[in-house]
Order: structure tokens, then sequence, then C-alpha cells
């Protein structure tokens, strides 16, 4: 009977492991990255995820030992940039971040608190990371993050939320932006029955010549010249190929006024020599009162090259 009894118990505790939530499969690590002490790193054995607290953003993602799909900027590895410098000069970093949308509300460069500036991060039980940002005077609004990497396979979720921090009401979008490392090509969905007469919206003077196929713009990046393009498409997903994978962004549409006439997604390419394309994905703007928030979920994939 003793070893009935052991059997069973033996037996009733492997199922409740196997059935458990996975979340340990994601080791969280405290590591130097490219020169910044202290990063955190978050890798399923499958992919792996680096934010860089003392610049506010994510900059590496990709197969564990494999490329990284985001753009760092060799000259600002290791690097910070006070409130003052960034005030006057934008630095680039390169990788992930957030801004408020629309860009014609607060022209250039970008809120120095919400671009580059030192933020916070707390280890979450369910191995999340928790990314809180710093209020920013200019804009009266922070943002925070949480940073979810699934516990096997590629796909990263990200709670974007916009916290009104001033004494009263703001109007703002969350702006996600996502350098992507030199990609071969970067997929835009378009939207033919949208605000835009051509399916999409030409955010540039002058563009290279750019193809369609099946619905989407097949767009390259120049060698010379900078362009930008937006799309109203109901269906948010922007792909592009960097060293032999593909990379998507994806969001659920969400109701209310799109930034810059309607866009939900944009990319804009960067010239030589800091060779880079933009993924950008947007939430509708929203009026907070002080202290009220909202978020955007936004996710992240890694797959073979896939064309259009």
């Amino acid at each position: 009977m003793r070893c009935l009894y052991l059997w069973f118990s033996v037996s009733l505790l492997l199922f409740f492991m196997a059935s458990a939530p996975a979340q340990s499969d994601v080791i969280v690590r405290q590591i130097t990255y490219a020169g910044w002490q202290n990063a955190y790193q978050l890798s399923n054995g499958d992919v792996e995820l680096v934010f860089v607290p003392q610049i506010g953003r994510i900059m590496r993602y990709g197969p564990v030992g494999g490329p990284n799909m985001l753009w760092n900027n060799p000259t600002m590895l290791g690097k910070t940039a006070s409130l003052e410098a960034a005030a006057k000069e934008w630095p680039n970093f390169g990788g992930d971040k957030l801004w408020p949308a629309p860009q014609s509300v607060w022209n250039w460069p970008p809120d120095p608190y919400l671009d580059s500036a030192p933020q916070t991060v707390r280890v979450l039980p369910n191995h999340h990371l928790l990314a809180i940002g710093q209020a920013s005077p200019q804009s009266g609004i922070r943002f925070e993050r949480e940073i979810a990497l699934a516990p096997k396979g590629d796909e990263v979720t990200l709670i974007n939320t916009m916290i009104n921090t001033s004494s009263k009401p703001v109007k703002w979008a969350i702006w996600e932006i996502f350098q992507a490392n030199d990609p071969l090509r970067v997929y835009l969905p378009t939207n033919i029955s949208g605000h835009f007469a051509e399916g999409y919206l030409k955010m540039s003077d002058t563009l290279p010549p750019i193809d369609r196929i099946h619905g989407q713009l097949v767009l390259s990046r120049s060698h010379t010249t900078s362009y930008k393009v937006g799309s109203d498409a109901p269906d948010i997903r922007i792909r592009a190929l960097v060293s032999g994978y593909t990379v998507s962004l994806t969001a659920k549409l969400l109701k209310g006024t799109y930034p810059d006439g309607g866009c939900t997604m944009e990319v804009y390419s960067n010239p030589d020599a800091a060779p880079y394309m933009e993924m950008e994905l947007l939430a509708p703007i929203v009026q907070l009162r002080p202290g009220e928030q909202t978020r955007f979920v936004t996710q992240w994939h890694l797959g073979p090259p896939q064309g259009p």
C-alpha cells in the first residue's frame, strides 16, 4: 500500500510539473552589452533580447548566438547622453524605443526625457521586465514597457503604456520605432480603400522606385537619400528581411484617430553611413487627464526568409 501511495504521489507531482507554466524557461540575467554594464538579457534558448536601462531601449533581438535584428550605432556603443546634450542633438543609439506622436507637434529633436534618458527596470515574478521611463516636463507624460519573451520560440510581447504625469490634459499617441539592421527589403501593407489615393502616404518629397506586390509595398534602403512612407492598412504587420531572417512587428487595430492622416504604420529609410530602416507602429491619438494612462500592445516574431 505504501508503494502504491508513493507511486501515486510521484505521478501527481510529475503531472503538475508538466502542466505548470514554463515561465522558468526564460532566463533573465544582467550582463555587459556593447560596453553598457548591467544590461538585462532575456533568453529562452531560441532567441534573446537585451534592454539597456542607461539609454532606455531594447538594443538586441535575434537568435541565440546569431545576428541582431536591431541596428546598433557603432559610434555610440557604451555611451550615454545628458539631457542637455540630447535636447540639442539627437543621440541616435539605434535599437527600439517609444516616442509620442504626432511628430509635427514636437518637431525635432525628440524629447530627451522620453528618447534616451535612463530608465528603472524591475524583473517581475513571471520573468518579464518592467522598464519605467522618466516623466517629461516637456511632453507631460512618461512611458512604461512590460517586455515579455515567450518560454519557447521567437515571440516577444510589449505592453507599452503612456501615463499623463502633468497637471493638465495631454493629447498624444504611442509610437514604437524599431530600427532594423540594414534590411534587404521591408514589406508594408497598403490599403486601397483607405485615406490615401494610392493606398499609402508619401511622407517625403521624393521616393525611390517602389514595387507593389500582393497589396504590399516592397521597400529597399536607398544608399544616398532618406525617405518615408506611411499606411493606414488595418492589418498592422510590417516585415523586414535582415541577415537571412524575417522579423515581423504586429499590433491590433484600435478604435480612434491615428496620427499623420490615419497612419497605423510607417517606414523610414536612412542612407549610408547609418544603414537602417525604421519599422514604426502607431496607436490612436488619445487625450489623457492627469494620472490617466493608455496602452498599446505590440508583438515581434522571427522566422525564415519570406516574400510578399
